[in-house]
């Protein structure tokens, strides 16, 4: 496995004054062996980034790079494996699941050891090798999810991206894929960038945690740092909204004042100086004499505060009480 990076990276759909610019910037490190956690509400631009690195939109800033070489051609991205939040949609519904994954396998191999790499790929994700002939149809969305991990591993990636892998899943079946990750993610060393907008579930997984709001990583820390302490007044706002045993769900959190706007801005037209400040508990819409929030960009200097962290009063974050 391999360290990916992102240096820059910009993704831009359309001209003039329709275009949206859907990834801003953004700079964060896969490090070799280790689960990034990338969090953030939709539309932040978590799954553009993702399909970027695989090549499935194009970038029109930056750079994309693995181990420090940039990935320029298809060769290069088919060292990564992407898995998708909808496995039934990801699956050729006229292929069985042990066609699908052998589809992956790199290199010309005979039928016996074909058939013999899906057997071990099924049994490795916790699937019976018998089901290979199956169809898609004939599984629950846990399994078909197990067969689209199955798939990206068969492929020998250098690093793998999971987009939102267990929302359209039960809650009862989330819990298992998750342990399956971790399970994997221990056993065969992976490098993996894992997508949620669930801080609950990437704070289960992940080694390391990067927030992403409006196309921008605006924190990024060691996973247990950023829970406990974190240094950026959204990712506050992204833990005080996450369910919580002993908290009632009315309980009262910084970001319920009636000043604040309740809604994300369009990324059409982000606001000025810190995209965040309409939104911000600690911002000038609760704090007048905080004016160079509406006015300054806090992203420049966002490399020399805790946690990367693109906030201009990132110091003042209070810890987060045991949850």
């Amino acid at each position: 496995m391999r360290e990916l990076s992102f240096r820059g990276t910009t993704v831009r759909f359309g001209t003039g004054r329709s275009a949206l610019t859907a990834v801003d910037g953004v700079d964060l490190v896969v490090p070799q062996g280790q689960v990034v956690g990338l969090v953030g509400e939709s539309g932040s631009g978590k799954s553009t980034l993702a399909k970027a690195a695989v090549g499935l939109v194009p970038t029109t800033g930056g750079e994309i790079a693995l181990d420090g070489a940039p990935l320029r051609t298809r060769r290069d991205r088919r060292r990564l494996q992407l898995v998708f939040q909808d496995p039934h949609a990801s699956l050729d519904p006229r292929m069985s699941i042990g066609e699908s994954i052998a589809e992956a396998l790199p290199g010309r191999r005979g039928r016996a050891a074909r058939a013999a790499e899906v057997a071990r790929l099924l049994e490795l994700v916790g699937l019976d090798p018998a089901r290979a002939r199956s169809l898609p149809s004939g599984l629950s969305g846990g399994q078909r999810q197990r067969v689209a991990l199955a798939r990206a591993l068969a492929a020998e990636p250098e690093v793998v991206l999971a987009d939102e892998i267990t929302s359209a899943l039960d809650v009862s079946v989330q819990g298992a894929v998750l342990n399956l990750v971790r399970d994997l993610q221990r056993q065969l060393g992976l490098t993996m960038l894992f997508i949620s907008h669930n801080l609950s579930v990437v704070r289960y997984v992940s080694d390391v945690i990067a927030v992403m709001y409006l196309g921008r990583i605006v924190e990024a820390g060691p996973a247990d740092e950023v829970l406990s302490a974190p240094k950026h007044p959204y990712t506050r706002t992204l833990l005080d909204a996450a369910p919580a045993f002993g908290v009632a769900l009315d309980d009262p959190v910084p970001a319920d004042d009636a000043r604040l706007d309740t809604e994300a801005p369009s990324p059409h037209d982000p606001p000025p100086g810190c995209r965040f400040h309409r939104r911000c508990p600690i911002g000038p819409l609760t704090r007048p004499e905080r004016t160079i929030c509406a006015e300054t960009d806090p992203q420049p200097g966002a490399a020399d505060r805790p946690h990367r962290a693109a906030c201009h009063f990132a110091t003042e974050i209070l810890e987060v009480p045991a949850r």
